[in-house]
């Protein structure tokens, strides 16, 4: 039987090209960190895998769609843009949006200032997310920023790198401390080509579940096959979409929880891997939203349930003399426990122990890269709070 694109599947092209996205960051991850032949040839496979069901919806060659996943080299996570607010002469707002590339967030803001004869903002307003608008391109967040200018709105544009197209659209935003939205993963109906497929990525699943011993595999895999589980087949035939700038540039981007108690001291953990301390935090997954990634590293870490309470520092590394080239964006949140008597139950593999520390005690402890500029800024931003 043939079945008939109709404007009705849409919806579900847009959900698999989300998920081929999920997949293709498990396969660029693992392969980024190592693994031994038998496991790069199943994450390459995931990898291939994900590519044929992009080329179900997509409007471009299977080939063409491949060899752009096959030039995947980093860590790949949520990636990082900005969105201008942009309040003109003329009275009309310019929205403009564009991801990172070879220049740093500070570079960004100093040049879209100095050319709109504008301030440059301290801070983001907001957090803006395409995973959470269900638009189909690469998984992009966006940091909010807003200038005002007296130049005309077409005047402004003209000053300003060209805008991303596959950012268009309507975007709700969330200011940081309301922007831990966790969507509903509930089934996603596909087509029994997209389902066969699915089956295969189950199945390499299941095979590096029964082989690998490395704990981070073995959580990758589980989340390999969850996002498999979720796919129902359905008579279906998708339309054609665009799934955006599927080589688009990514800045690998980390989240942190500050976690404050009533005293105002700040929870570490002390790292199993360099002995330092540092605020509990880690590598976004695409699919998850940079504030939910803080929440969720807090809880793996700590055993801690928590709430945002603000975003203290979007801090870019490559602004500082850090040389940390692996994840270069980190989001750097303040929290509070939302059980104050939970118990904390720090991951073994991930911390060795654990302390509350004062302002005082920080600026003279071991802290890992970083944190000796981010936890100064928590610590300033937690005082203007209470």
């Amino acid at each position: 039987m043939t079945t008939t694109p109709t404007t009705d599947a849409r919806p579900e092209a847009i959900g698999l090209a989300r998920l081929a996205d999920m997949l293709r960051a498990e396969a660029a991850n693992g392969l980024y960190w190592g693994c031994g032949p038998d496991e790069e040839a199943r994450l390459r496979a995931v990898r291939e895998h994900a590519a044929a069901l992009l080329a179900l919806v997509d409007h471009r060659p299977s080939d063409e769609i491949r060899a752009i996943l096959a030039s995947d080299t980093g860590l790949r996570t949520p990636i990082p843009g900005t969105e201008f607010r942009i309040e003109c002469g003329d009275g009309r707002r310019l929205v403009h949006r564009r991801r990172f590339r070879e220049d740093t967030l500070a570079q960004r803001l100093a040049a879209a200032a100095a050319a709109l004869g504008a301030d440059v903002p301290d801070r983001p307003v907001a957090i803006a997310d395409t995973d959470l608008a269900d638009l189909p391109c690469p998984h992009t967040y966006l940091l909010v920023y807003e200038f005002a200018t007296g130049l005309d709105a077409d005047a402004a544009e003209k000053l300003l790198d060209p805008a991303d197209p596959d950012l268009a659209g309507e975007l709700p935003t969330f200011a940081p401390a309301d922007s831990a939205v966790a969507r509903d993963r509930g089934p996603l109906r596909v087509s029994r080509d997209a389902k066969a497929i699915l089956d295969k990525v189950a199945a390499v699943a299941r095979e590096s579940l029964a082989s690998e011993t490395s704990p981070y595999s073995i959580e990758r895999h589980h989340r390999i096959a969850a996002h498999c589980a979720r796919a129902v087949a359905a008579d279906l035939a998708y339309l054609r979409i665009d799934c955006g700038d599927l080589a688009a540039f990514g800045i690998a981007t980390g989240a942190d929880a500050v976690i404050f108690d009533d005293e105002g001291r700040v929870l570490v953990i002390e790292r199993t891997d360099t002995g330092q301390w540092a605020a509990p935090g880690g590598g976004t997954e695409v699919g998850e939203p940079v504030a939910l990634a803080a929440i969720r590293e807090a809880f793996e870490e700590t055993g801690l349930d928590v709430e945002l309470t603000g975003l203290s520092m979007v801090f870019d590394k490559r602004d500082t003399a850090l040389g940390d080239s692996r994840m270069p964006m980190i989001m750097s949140f303040t929290a509070r426990r939302t059980r104050p008597g939970q118990e904390i139950r720090l991951a073994e593999l991930e911390a060795s122990d654990h302390r509350w520390m004062t302002e005082a005690e920080a600026a003279e402890a071991d802290l890992f890269k970083g944190h000796e500029l981010r936890l100064p800024v928590a610590f300033a931003g937690n005082r203007s709070q209470v």
